[in-house]
């Protein structure tokens, strides 16, 4: 049986204006060696028919049609399916530079790691130059390099949920990283489908806990990183605090005992990270 060398699990859901940008930045990759796993969580445009039109022209890839469950849920959905020897996750609304999935391919083969992180270009965000570097917060930056499990728990854990300055921490987005399949299924890494927002926090920490190391690549490439104003991350969503609530008692389970390092003091920031995050969705109430 052939293996993929990388396997691309895109969720796919109210994004027809987009996803044809998606897609076919993946059919071009110079690594052809690719699985694309189209998951469309039950999506109310055209993109599921979009989806299967897709499927016929490429035999590389593969469609899931499932009830609307949220992201954690598609994302778990094309993971538990996917051959590769290495995962990447990519947003329907983003697309991919053409030789993004080869360099970072070529990356993990080198330094053996368990997961490849890199710096993402932002696309599109307003007051932004085009294919700005998507930098974050000074204390959740990391330094271009290779990362050992010594380095990870002085350099990492100490902003590995959140920050004493209430940021996020050093490494959320999972669409950052290019994931060795098999370390994610010996940690049994799944997203937790009972957290609706910021769920790439708890599974992003999850994985530097179980990663025995890691690269970092500080060049901007690989991803365009779309600001599309109707995604989760930037709209208005009602049940919002109690998917906060939710984050809160899941890293509280998964962190409170930790056998290297006592989280205690992120796990007290998370909270009032999610309060003052809960506090600031209340200008959008007035209308509502």
């Amino acid at each position: 049986m052939h293996i993929p060398k990388v396997s691309v699990v895109i969720p796919v859901y109210n994004v027809e204006d987009y996803l044809k940008r998606c897609v076919d930045s993946v059919l071009t990759q110079t690594l052809q060696e690719l699985e694309i796993i189209l998951v469309d969580d039950g999506s109310p445009d055209r993109c599921p028919q979009m989806c299967d039109d897709y499927a016929q022209r490429d035999s590389r890839i593969r469609v899931i049609h499932k009830e609307n469950r949220g992201l954690a849920s598609a994302r778990n959905a094309g993971m538990k399916i996917a051959t590769g020897k290495w995962l990447f996750f990519l947003d329907s609304d983003d697309w991919l530079e053409s030789d993004g999935m080869e360099n970072l391919y070529a990356i993990g083969e080198h330094y053996q790691v368990d997961f490849v992180r890199y710096r993402a270009i932002r696309s599109g965000w307003p007051g932004m130059e085009p294919h700005a570097p998507c930098m974050v917060e000074p204390v959740r930056e990391l330094h271009e390099g290779f990362y050992d499990r010594e380095a990870i728990l002085r350099e990492v854990y100490p902003r590995l949920v959140v920050t004493p300055q209430l940021t996020m921490g050093a490494v959320v987005g999972a669409w950052g990283s290019l994931y060795r399949l098999d370390f994610l299924r010996e940690h049994d890494l799944l997203f937790y489908e009972e957290v609706k927002f910021s769920e790439d926090l708890v599974f992003s920490a999850r994985v530097v806990r179980a990663a025995k190391s890691f690269y970092f690549v500080d060049t901007p490439g690989v991803y365009h990183y779309f600001y599309n104003p109707n995604s989760i991350s930037k709209s208005f969503r009602a049940g919002r605090w109690d998917s906060c609530k939710s984050l809160i008692r899941t890293c509280e389970r998964d962190f409170s005992e930790d056998p290297e390092y006592d989280f205690s003091s992120q796990l007290h920031c998370l909270r009032w990270f999610c309060i003052m995050l809960a506090l600031n969705e209340r200008r959008y109430l007035k209308n509502r």
